[in-house]
């Protein structure tokens, strides 16, 4: 009885810790917002954040404009080369690191703790709310048959759709922004348990200003 009751104690917490590792996030708003013409003129790149978190809809939100699903389809904000949707947004915060899923519009859980510091060397990394890291995934266009020199050229076309769109998001909230090109790659890329096939392409801070 005593192996039972031990085997069932068991299956419940790693039900529940499953659970854990997966963070719904509230349903994104779709409409309302700063008109269009307002946050392209008020867009640009800032490296100051104020050390403070934003809230899960605030995050939802812009997870949904950066990389969300607007059809039924599956299909999403941004355009991509072939119907291949080969960037996967990861989320840096204060908390952990997370892979966002857009089918499910939830956050998969890498590792706990505030690794928004390893992203780069410049303190302001370290406080920014949101740090994006847009990883390419190669094996998404195997069996494609796409030209192999146009298929990285494409992954940062992709990722340049989907940072413009936080961008535009970040101003229409009035916080700062800043994309970068150099990264503490090896590091993030342990962080993120990466293989050969993925790619870091940009990293981009989004947050609060001080």
């Amino acid at each position: 009885m005593r192996r039972i009751l031990l085997s069932m104690l068991l299956m419940l917490l790693v039900v529940s810790c499953s659970y854990a590792d997966v963070i719904e996030l509230p349903p994104p708003n779709k409409t309302g917002g700063m008109p269009l013409y307002e946050a392209e003129t008020l867009r640009h790149s800032t490296r100051e954040f104020a050390d403070v978190e934003i809230t899960s809809q605030d995050l939802s939100d812009l997870l949904y404009v950066t990389a969300g699903v607007n059809r039924d389809s599956g299909l999403r904000v941004y355009p991509v080369a072939r119907g291949v949707h080969d960037i996967s947004v990861y989320v840096f915060d204060k908390n952990g690191v997370y892979k966002f899923d857009a089918l499910k519009h939830s956050l998969e859980l890498i590792t706990g703790g505030d690794y928004r510091q390893a992203t780069s060397k410049p303190a302001y990394a370290g406080k920014a709310a949101i740090t994006f890291v847009y990883v390419q995934d190669l094996k998404k266009w195997e069996g494609e048959g796409a030209p192999e020199d146009r298929i990285e050229k494409w992954g940062f076309a992709h990722t340049g759709a989907m940072l413009q769109n936080a961008y535009l998001f970040a101003a229409s909230k009035g916080w700062n922004a800043v994309v970068r090109g150099t990264f503490e790659e090896a590091r993030i890329r342990r962080i993120l348990k990466l293989n050969r096939k993925q790619n870091i392409t940009l990293v981009h801070s989004i947050g609060p200003r001080p």
